[in-house]
């Protein structure tokens, strides 16, 4: 290829790839739902087929799945949106829930967020006194936890002030309003996204057989290449997501477990929230940590208990991200960490909390595809983990 060919070829490569993100960023609203329609779709193709089995018609099985997931994920969604709402934005939440948890002519309870180890409030706090200095206390939400860190930051005499002052302008930037409204959205932004994923569902099972054999077709010569590729992209992403669950669920439980056994506050939450920020690679951890920490700060625990926090997330998120889902997962998805990063960060910007959940799977895919044709095959071994097995030079 001549010089000025490849050129050419790079110039409409960049000005391809700068229209994609543009399509990415602008149709974010209506592809985001098809994804995720997409990838749950793949999760429970293996269902469908092991009750077609069992002479249960394909449709039948499909609307039944469809309803009970959307059910069960508006459920859970209204659930974890209530809690972070109360958590992030008390003001707002706080009352409403504790008139619904107690009920007409009941005394005030400790909101239901609290871990059952929590303490209640000192009796001469409720008098409007500050609590003692080490008394531990029960945090008011965000904002209750930002005051708290400043107050005990402050008690700190050998702290120099000028990081005080750092540490003290940091936190007070960081606005629960703002933030619960980037987490947890609209309520009806959430069910008219999940009503549309579900509606997705339905027309890519009744048309995905269809669609395949539409695909095997236009390729022609390559028919069998095609069709290992469609498999090889749908076993890797069930085998990655049926892990990735798997070892969400035992980060998720053992994070609420240690939490509980140290009191700490809102352990309910906060174990929720580690199992599905565990989908997040390496930033999800980093921020699932970050809030119980600072609760167990701002409540006045002892230092013991927030190295205790520290040193068991790590351990926890270490021994099973870094030892057991590499070893589960094998050779399915061969990306690389930083490719891994970098995936994370570029669909965080792209699609928000959405995009992060979805990086890996995204990649993992555009990773197969390229590795199936010989002119981007060198673009797969760079996004892999390893080089090829032989270690031949990719022409």
């Amino acid at each position: 290829m001549s010089s000025p060919s490849r050129s050419l070829t790079v110039l409409l490569g960049i000005v391809a790839t700068i229209l994609m993100g543009w399509v990415l960023y602008v149709g974010a609203g209506i592809l985001q739902p098809l994804v995720i329609a997409l990838l749950l779709t793949n999760i429970l193709q293996p269902v469908v087929r092991r009750l077609g089995r069992w002479h249960i018609p394909p449709p039948v099985t499909v609307v039944l799945l469809t309803v009970l997931l959307f059910f069960g994920l508006a459920q859970a969604g209204i659930f974890l949106r209530d809690r972070l709402q109360s958590f992030l934005d008390p003001s707002k939440a706080a009352q409403t829930e504790l008139e619904v948890d107690q009920g007409p002519g009941q005394a005030p309870a400790t909101p239901p967020e609290l871990g059952a180890g929590a303490a209640a409030p000192p009796a001469g706090e409720a008098g409007g006194q500050e609590p003692e200095e080490g008394e531990r206390h029960v945090v008011g939400g965000w904002p209750g936890i930002i005051e708290g860190i400043i107050a005990r930051l402050d008690e700190q005499e050998r702290t120099p002030d000028a990081i005080k002052e750092v540490f003290r302008n940091v936190l007070t930037q960081v606005n629960g309003q703002q933030l619960a409204g980037t987490l947890i959205g609209s309520g009806i932004g959430f069910t008219r996204g999940l009503v549309l994923v579900m509606i997705y569902m339905i027309f890519i099972f009744a048309e995905q057989a269809v669609f395949k054999r539409k695909i095997l077709s236009i390729a022609g010569r390559k028919r069998e290449e095609a069709a290992q590729i469609l498999d090889t992209m749908a076993i890797g992403i069930q085998r990655y997501l049926g892990v990735k669950t798997l070892v969400s669920l035992m980060t998720g439980g053992l994070a609420y477990l240690t939490l509980q056994f140290l009191g700490i506050d809102y352990a309910i939450l906060f174990g929720l929230l580690t199992f599905l920020l565990n989908y997040i690679p390496t930033f999800g951890s980093i921020i699932a940590g970050i809030f119980p920490t600072f609760t167990a700060l701002a409540a006045g625990d002892p230092w013991s208990s927030v190295v205790i926090i520290i040193i068991a997330y790590l351990t926890i998120n270490f021994v099973l991200g870094t030892f057991l889902e590499p070893k589960v997962l094998g050779r399915e998805l061969n990306l690389s960490p930083l490719v891994i990063v970098i995936s994370v960060v570029f669909w965080g910007s792209l699609w928000g909390v959405v995009g992060a959940f979805l990086a890996v799977p995204l990649t993992a895919s555009a990773q197969i595809i390229l590795a199936s044709q010989v002119r981007t095959r060198a673009i797969a071994v760079m996004l892999s983990s390893r080089p090829p097995p032989d270690d031949r030079a990719v022409q």
